[in-house]
């Protein structure tokens, strides 16, 4: 009953990888980071529209007059409210809110790059544990091989029937393969801990790979979709439109201000004599005019300084279209060696276990010796490990090449976890514009505003 009881049990311990994009997704700090940088870019938006409403400042003023001239008490009391509207700022809050907004849309994409590349690493740190404990298990195969191996040389060497070569042979081989036993068992441990530091908790049980989503056809098309999807290369252009944005806000800075205003000032002075007693309330309005006429050239320097900028963003644009037509065109070439590579490790393996049977039994007849049997079981494992290390490779690189494409979150479509959406932080933070003391809650007590939430049950604890 308990070994049924454990079997029943034991699929459910197992992860699989979507729970683990799933987990990685929710709590991966590298991408609560990002989320939190949009937000810090959302508010460039408020802040670049604030202009547009109207301020209201207070100010007080007591004063006490040290000489008494006059016998008096000297004192004077002012207190003022002072309201300020601008109606015309040249035109450079329209092209400053341009230029917020491009960068939301710059930093929203940035954000989806982190994602692409955070489900690589997922993908990636996953089917390492997987390629690393199949190299176990093939190394620990062959140790118990070759154990076997070693202890037929010792009884045949008792009998005479091999010499103490071969058995000194069987000894180094063996010794040979303990060491590389131990090796993976260190890149065992690193895939592990890599896997822990990616998802947020360690692999447990886990499930073999699911069958690769569909592939583009060609290179060509790889690029096309890349240079037309790739977040980066998205961030770029956004980045330029700001900067092109910045750059007319800076001309305007030479157009007039314009703006309305209004205030009242209660003063009030204490005096000895009556005469010199006085209070009264003051009201103010009017129409300020402002238009900078000579500024020492600074506004003509800062014109160009954002003309050099825009000029750096269209030259990282270049260069982000050619690193992401070189990384699809790469990928999928790698992806396609590797799938060669697979189906010649196949090959490889089948020829070798058959060969290593061969080489054993002709052994036991005399006509090879114990080298020969092995050098056919040290083929054999490497031909296993090419195919393990091979099929990883495919996987990885295919990924890699939908994060070039900009389509590695298709590894999200089944997973237990809801997508996190920027868009609805940018509407929270419109709607509290006209707010004097809408601030968030404390960020060490509110690191909930970064996670995605899950939406099923995932293995283990999940790291905040």
């Amino acid at each position: 009953m308990l070994l049924a009881a454990t079997a029943f049990a034991a699929p459910a311990l197992a992860d699989t990888l979507p729970q683990a994009v799933a987990s990685a997704y929710s709590n991966n700090p590298q991408l609560a980071a990002a989320r939190a940088q949009v937000r810090q870019v959302d508010e460039g938006i408020v802040t670049a529209s604030s202009p547009t409403r109207p301020t209201v400042n207070a100010s007080g003023v007591f004063s006490q007059d040290l000489l008494d001239n006059f016998g008096d008490a000297g004192r004077t009391w002012q207190a003022r409210l002072t309201l300020n509207q601008a109606i015309y700022r040249g035109g450079r809050v329209r092209a400053e809110v341009g230029a917020a907004e491009a960068r939301v849309e710059a930093a929203r994409a940035n954000l989806a790059a982190v994602e692409q590349d955070v489900i690589v690493q997922t993908v990636a740190a996953y089917a390492d544990v997987l390629r690393t404990d199949e190299i176990v298990r093939l190394n620990e195969n062959q140790v118990r091989v070759l154990e076997q191996e070693l202890r037929a040389s010792r009884d045949r060497f008792e009998v005479g029937d091999v010499t103490r070569t071969d058995v000194a042979q069987s000894d180094a081989r063996l010794a040979l393969a303990r060491s590389t036993l131990e090796n993976a068992r260190g890149l065992e441990v690193v895939a592990q801990q890599n896997y822990e530091q990616v998802v947020g908790r360690p692999p447990v049980a886990l499930a073999p790979l699911p069958p690769l989503p569909p592939l583009p056809a060609s290179a060509i098309e790889a690029r096309d979709i890349a240079t037309a999807s790739n977040p980066d290369l998205i961030a770029a252009r956004f980045n330029e439109r700001a900067a092109g944005q910045d750059v007319s806000a800076t001309r305007r800075q030479r157009g007039p201000d314009i703006g309305v205003q209004a205030g009242a000032q209660y003063t009030r002075i204490e005096g000895g004599p009556a005469f010199f007693g006085f209070s009264g309330f003051n009201p103010t309005i009017g129409v300020q005019l402002s238009v900078p006429l000579f500024t020492g050239g600074r506004i003509a320097s800062q014109v160009r300084q954002a003309q050099a900028r825009q000029s750096e963003r269209l030259e990282l644009i270049t260069l982000t279209e050619r690193q992401v037509s070189a990384s699809a065109v790469g990928n999928f070439a790698q992806v396609n060696a590797a799938e060669a590579v697979i189906q010649s490790a196949k090959v490889q393996v089948s020829a070798n276990a058959l060969a290593a049977e061969g080489v054993r039994q002709e052994n036991q007849v005399g006509s090879r010796d114990i080298l020969d049997v092995l050098n056919a079981q040290q083929e054999l494992l490497n031909s296993r490990v090419t195919l393990v290390t091979a099929e990883r490779e495919k996987y990885v690189r295919a990924y890699q090449l939908f994060a070039a494409m900009g389509q590695a979150d298709v590894a999200l479509q089944g997973a237990p976890v809801e997508r996190y959406d920027p868009k609805l932080n940018t509407a929270r933070v419109k709607g509290k514009g006209w707010s004097e003391f809408g601030f968030d809650p404390a960020p060490a007590t509110d690191r909930n505003r970064n996670v995605a939430p899950l939406t099923g049950p995932v293995v283990g604890p999940q790291q905040p």
